[in-house]
């Protein structure tokens, strides 16, 4: 783990004029490309921890495999992640050039909601359930070293924690526990998704693509990422945090 840190001397100024020298650890940028079937596709910022994970989520939410067996092979050597698809899968890919850590996406609400289906699921699971699962974020190891880092945590109803994921930016920690759940052949629709940073409509299009019932953040949603939670049947909760959660569409689920 200590080749994620930079080890950096600084000096911590406080608000009586004491002025403190010591050193901290920051967390170090990556390059990924990813070779996609044996064309060089995108360079991907990010961590180099999980990366098999994060090339599996990136390629499902950006739609070009549809599950883990759509790829024959996965090598990562070095900064050069090298996919093959099967056949089927192969074909035109968006253009991309370099997939910074914010990692946005255009979205067309209405084209996007009307083709497709609506969530529809029992699942429920228990405010109690949520809040705790919401604080594990703080406490995963690259952020507690660092502060520099998302995380994203995938958990049962019960709130047991199935796949746990960090990286620079809220989109990579997000794919890396998605291709982690597809690795594992998790269903998706049993799962609930704990994320640390905002929800706007591409970072609740991520569950919604695996049809997980339930998106929650300790930070806030936007106008659109509830538009779309509302539209497509899935549950958006914000400020989840100091004992209490804001439901901002869908609150069945909550028990």
């Amino acid at each position: 783990m200590d080749d994620l840190f930079l080890k950096k001397r600084i000096y911590r100024f406080f608000d009586d004029g004491n002025i403190e020298e010591l050193y901290d650890d920051v967390i170090r940028e990556f390059r990924l490309l990813i070779r996609l079937d044996e064309h060089d596709f995108v360079h991907a910022v990010c961590i180099p921890f999980q990366l098999k994970e994060f090339v599996i989520g990136f390629l499902k939410t950006r739609g070009l495999i549809d599950s883990f067996e759509d790829i024959v092979s996965l090598d990562i050597s070095g900064n050069i992640a090298s996919v093959t698809r099967i056949r089927r899968s192969q074909g035109s890919v968006p253009k991309l050039n370099v997939l910074e850590t914010t990692g946005t996406t255009n979205i067309d609400l209405n084209s996007f909601t009307r083709n497709r289906k609506i969530i529809r699921s029992d699942f429920r699971v228990a405010s109690q359930v949520l809040l705790k699962g919401i604080q594990c974020l703080s406490g995963m190891s690259l952020y507690t070293r660092s502060g520099g880092t998302h995380c994203a945590i995938l958990f049962s109803k019960n709130g047991e924690a199935l796949v746990a994921a960090e990286d620079l930016g809220r989109h990579n920690a997000v794919d890396k526990v998605i291709g982690g759940g597809l690795k594992k052949r998790l269903d998706f629709t049993a799962c609930w998704l704990a994320v640390s940073g905002r929800l706007p409509a591409d970072m609740v299009l991520k569950p919604l693509l695996l049809s997980i019932p339930l998106v929650a953040s300790v930070s806030a949603p936007t106008s659109e990422g509830v538009v779309l939670g509302e539209r497509s049947g899935l549950t958006v909760v914000g400020f989840a945090r100091g004992g209490r959660l804001n439901c901002y569409c869908h609150p069945e689920r909550i028990i």
